[in-house]
C-alpha cells in the first residue's frame, strides 16, 4: 500500500465540487445582477408613482383651498402683476364695529426656485415642498366669466419635476353678492 494514499478514500469525485462551484458562479452573478436591476427599477417606479400622487394631491388641495375661500367671499378681483386673485371676505359678527367691513386674502404665484402657489405674504408656499416629488405650478388664474355676472372660473395646473407629467383642475364658483 502506498503511504501517500493512506487514509484517503478516492472514488473519483474529488474535483467535482470545485467544478460545480466554478460552473455555478456565473449563474449566481447573473441572478444577483437581475435581482439588483429589479430592485432599482422597483425604486424608480415607486418614485415616479409617488411623484405623480404628490402632484395630484398638491394641485387638488390648493384648488380646494382657493375654492373654499371663494365660496365665502363677497367679491374677487384678478391680480395681473402676480397672476393671482384678491378675495374680499365679509367680516364676522365678532369683528369690531369701527373696522372695515371686509378682509382681503391674496393667492398668487411666486418663484422660489420653482414656481409655487402662495397665500397672502406667507413664506410657506401651499405647493411644491415635497423632497422626492418637486411640483412646479405652471398656470393659475381666477377670473370672472364674461357672460355671467358673479361667476368665476378657477384653474390650477402643476407639473412634476420628476416625471414631467402635467395635472390640471378647474372649477367655477358663483358669488351672488358680487359687487363691481
Amino acid at each position: 500500500m502506498d503511504r501517500s494514499r493512506r487514509g484517503c478514500k478516492r472514488d473519483g469525485q474529488g474535483g467535482f465540487v470545485l467544478l460545480e462551484a466554478v460552473a455555478a458562479l456565473p449563474v449566481l452573478i447573473l441572478l444577483l445582477t437581475v435581482a439588483g436591476m429589479m430592485m432599482a427599477n422597483s425604486w424608480k417606479a415607486y418614485r415616479y408613482h409617488l411623484a405623480d400622487e404628490e402632484l395630484q394631491q398638491e394641485v387638488r388641495q390648493a384648488l380646494d383651498r382657493v375654492t373654499e375661500d371663494m365660496l365665502t367671499a363677497r367679491r374677487a378681483e384678478p391680480m395681473t402683476y402676480k397672476r393671482g386673485v384678491k378675495i374680499y371676505h365679509r367680516k364676522t359678527a365678532f369683528s369690531k364695529k369701527n373696522e372695515d367691513s371686509t378682509t382681503e386674502t391674496k393667492y398668487y404665484l411666486n418663484d422660489y426656485g420653482r414656481v409655487k402657489l402662495v397665500q397672502n405674504d406667507a413664506f410657506a408656499p401651499m405647493t411644491g415642498d415635497h423632497a422626492l416629488a418637486g411640483v412646479t405650478i405652471t398656470d393659475f388664474f381666477c377670473r370672472p366669466v364674461a357672460e355671467k355676472r358673479g361667476l368665476y372660473e378657477i384653474r390650477l395646473e402643476g407639473k412634476s419635476e420628476v416625471t414631467g407629467h402635467v395635472y390640471s383642475l378647474h372649477t367655477a364658483v358663483y358669488l351672488p353678492d358680487d359687487i363691481p
